[in-house]
């Protein structure tokens, strides 16, 4: 959270601290290594940030790991943690001049250490940390992601009828190709947030088992009729999915619909994997992440994209590089 530069939900992190303390009790020294957000800006020469940036430096993350239990690994060296690796423009292939590039940054990473642990579920695309750089160390899964991979590929393998994907959120680019995707996998895919809008204004095409939620007159959460429409459908199933919350978690008449959502999953003890950062982040700040947490039915995942993309094709770049 920019405005006091904390970390405002920490899920992920704290999910990441068994293969942190294991990796510490092994090893003579261990450097964290990710990305944080989407830099607008990439600085071209490193250790000279624009001052953009560092709306997206990872100090909140240090302050994180020092005030939960790894000070004194921090002080002594022994833990270290690299800044954004998206404020490099090998890092990314889409912001790289070439592969090249790619492939330069990924063997600068290499020389750092002399194994590669992939705890980063959620990061699924290609990149130099995530896709090459295991190709140039002895490699693993984190117990995390390792767990990630067990989890979601049991649920995929053991679809039950009626099973339901919620997708909700604001990016149709990173969503409309896993709509169509799990429409094959499921018997129904409920869309909600400023999807159906942005898929009507571009006039995508959609299987016949996808529902497009409407918005509220205050263009913030499903209208009362589309959420009915979803509770009817989901109280019935057996399995569901959902990434994406379905109003604006951030304000507090955006959240009746995610409210109703997690109510129902739970109190009819459904069988769910729900995940996305924005998802997670909107159940914590509605007190029910912890309700979620203790359901022996529902499995939280770091990933939401990565989870998507994961249940609709059965893997995903960063597994096949470990492999």
């Amino acid at each position: 959270q920019k405005s006091d530069w904390r970390v405002a939900e920490d899920y992920r992190l704290k999910a990441a601290v068994p293969t942190i303390s294991l990796c510490l009790e092994h090893a003579a020294q261990v450097i964290i290594m990710g990305h944080l957000g989407r830099p607008a800006s990439t600085r071209v020469e490193r250790g000279e940030p624009k001052g953009e940036d560092m709306d997206l430096s990872v100090a909140p993350i240090y302050n994180w790991l020092t005030n939960n239990g790894f000070s004194d690994e921090l002080k002594n060296g022994k833990l270290k943690l690299l800044e954004n690796l998206r404020f490099e423009r090998g890092e990314s292939f889409d912001s790289a001049q070439d592969k090249g590039m790619v492939l330069e940054y990924a063997k600068e990473l290499a020389s750092l250490g002399d194994i590669y642990i992939n705890e980063a579920f959620a990061a699924h695309h290609s990149a130099a940390s995530t896709t090459v750089l295991p190709t140039l160390l002895p490699h693993a899964a984190g117990l995390r992601f390792a767990k990630e991979v067990e989890k979601l590929t049991n649920f995929k393998k053991n679809i039950q009828k009626p099973s339901i994907a919620i997708i909700g959120g604001a990016k149709i680019e990173d969503k409309y190709q896993v709509i169509v995707s799990l429409a094959k996998l499921v018997d129904k895919v409920l869309v909600g947030g400023l999807l159906p809008e942005l898929i009507d204004q571009q006039e995508l095409k959609l299987p016949d088992n996808v529902f497009l939620g409407k918005l509220n007159d205050e263009g913030n959460d499903l209208s009362i009729v589309s959420l009915a429409v979803f509770l009817e459908i989901i109280e019935d199933a057996k399995q569901v999915i959902w990434a994406g919350p379905v109003g604006k978690y951030e304000e507090p008449a955006g959240n009746h619909g995610n409210i109703m959502l997690v109510h129902t999953i739970i109190d009819k003890n459904i069988e769910a994997v729900i995940g996305g950062g924005d998802t997670i982040s909107a159940s914590a700040q509605l007190g029910l992440l912890e309700q979620m947490e203790e359901s022996a039915n529902i499995f939280i995942s770091v990933g939401g994209g990565a989870m998507l993309k994961f249940l609709a094709e059965g893997t995903l770049p960063t597994i096949e590089a470990l492999n």
